[in-house]
């Protein structure tokens, strides 16, 4: 079998040498064929030892643009390759998806025929108490906004067969995994333990991890802004029946229910215009969402975000 990773690097060689050399230590009881794609995201310290790499294709990017349009650049180049493989693995970098776990994803793939991309779950997590802490609560939100479970992440065993649909996905760029969540491609989910990093603490800022947990939460803007939707509705129905209620105790009942009734209704009369507020707000902006959707990036213009491309085969 013939397998392709795709592999994002930023700043970070001393991991990215390690990781290529721990997945090609992996007992290979198959003799299957290894290739790498590393995208290299606008690095400026300068990558030196991939040379001692045979089927390695380094592709640097003209400016950083983060792991996820990485992972978009690195797809769409494979699929305009047109070789043969099997496989496509996605994965980090830094050793947080832990190699010893490649082989899991893809016999789960042949398990189900190749008829579905199969994502790591996190059985263990290395990260302090804050992350988790976090995390959490992050996993909550978008189960209640979207309806959806999220549990995964960029490392992942993609069958040959579904790559077309991915890179067609239009939100691909913006969000790896929440786009194949939302396209309804078929796929699952395997738990894995999470791989301690190589080298050094995470690059990334408290502020880059929350934006990626918001993009991930804007790929479904439509779903969330109908729950919104309807949670304002529900609110200015129960709102009015609230101020008519008050109102016919003050005037039309034998007994005083409430002293404050005038403030009561005030109250309640600006918590409805707000919902009603809320209400059309969503309304408009799910009416001309066309404004609003991205239709500059797609397969076909990937090629700009790249620099220069280097093909390392010395076999």
């Amino acid at each position: 079998m013939k397998f392709f990773f795709i592999i994002p690097v930023f700043n970070d060689e001393k991991s990215l040498v390690e990781l290529i050399q721990e997945i090609k230590n992996i007992p290979n009881k198959d003799s299957n064929e290894l290739n790498f794609i590393i995208v290299n995201d606008a690095s400026t310290e300068e990558l030196n030892s991939l040379p001692n790499f045979s089927n390695t294709h380094l592709i640097n990017l003209k400016s950083n643009q983060g792991n996820q349009k990485s992972i978009y650049v690195g797809l769409n180049y494979l699929n305009e390759l047109e070789v043969k493989y099997d496989y496509v693995i996605v994965m980090d970098s830094d050793g947080e998806d832990n190699p010893k776990n490649i082989y899991k994803l893809i016999d789960k793939c042949k398990e189900y025929n190749d008829q579905k991309i199969i994502f790591a779950s996190r059985l263990r997590r290395n990260e302090g108490l804050f992350y988790k802490f976090f995390y959490f609560w992050y996993k909550l939100i978008f189960k209640f906004l979207t309806g959806e479970k999220f549990n995964f992440g960029n490392f992942s065993c993609i069958p040959k067969q579904y790559i077309k649909n991915i890179i067609n996905l239009s939100t691909l760029s913006f969000h790896y995994s929440a786009s194949i969540l939302k396209s309804k491609i078929p796929y699952l989910t395997v738990s894995c333990d999470k791989g301690k990093r190589y080298n050094s603490e995470s690059q990334m800022k408290v502020s880059s991890i929350l934006l990626h947990a918001l993009k991930s939460l804007s790929i479904y803007y439509e779903e969330i802004l109908i729950r919104f939707l309807i949670l304002s509705a529900i609110g200015i129905v129960i709102s009015l029946f609230s101020i008519i209620f008050i109102f016919f105790n003050k005037f039309f009942a034998s007994f005083v229910l409430i002293g404050w009734s005038s403030n009561m209704i005030m109250g309640l009369m600006i918590i409805a215009i707000i919902f009603l507020f809320m209400f059309f707000s969503c309304l408009l902006i799910l009416l001309n969402k066309n404004i609003y959707r991205d239709n500059t990036e797609n397969s076909k213009n990937y090629k700009f975000l790249i620099g220069t491309i280097r093909n390392i085969n010395n076999n």
